[in-house]
């Protein structure tokens, strides 16, 4: 592969992850949700039911600020609080039947244009794809989680300038 072509693709994917932010934001508003209400939704609707405290861990929010955004969108009918099955001390949230019905029917027209494209590949490209975006979402996972645990270099390791790192 070309240097070109990489970083075709990585342009690609950093399109792609501007136009996800800009619709979320957008769907954010819709659905009257803060962004940072707006990730909680999406990491719940990814997971399903969640500690508070892992909802915090993968917000980056501090046990007293995940504690307020979890009784924002339980006020506002957003989330369901349960008891834990196993752990009857612990609970866990889940989004509410409302939102996951007004979130089905504001990211239906997404999803479906997704399937659509998904289906004009053949089965040998959609695995070719779903291999190539497996490895993308786990090395952007690993970074994340690296980006959150490990402090900030003295001395930063050498990077393509930035318009091309990013695209």
């Amino acid at each position: 592969m070309t240097a070109a072509a990489g970083e075709t693709i990585r342009q690609l994917l950093n399109r792609r992850d501007l136009a996800s932010a800009r619709h979320r934001a957008a769907m954010s508003r819709r659905l009257g949700l803060s962004e940072s209400e707006m990730l909680a939704v999406a990491h719940l609707a990814q997971h399903g039911r969640l500690s508070p405290s892992a909802l915090g861990q993968l917000l980056d929010l501090s046990s007293g600020g995940v504690t307020a955004l979890v009784q924002r969108l339980e006020s506002a009918g957003h989330l369901v609080r349960r008891r834990h099955p196993t752990d009857g001390r612990s609970v866990l949230v889940e989004l509410s039947p409302e939102l996951v019905e007004r979130a089905g029917l504001a990211f239906g027209p997404l999803v479906h244009d997704l399937e659509r494209a998904s289906l004009e590949l053949s089965e040998a490209e959609r695995q070719v794809v779903r291999r190539f975006l497996d490895r993308v979402v786990a090395l952007s996972e690993d970074h994340a989680e690296r980006a959150l645990s490990e402090p900030e270099r003295a001395e930063p390791v050498a990077a393509a300038p930035a318009p091309r790192l990013w695209g």
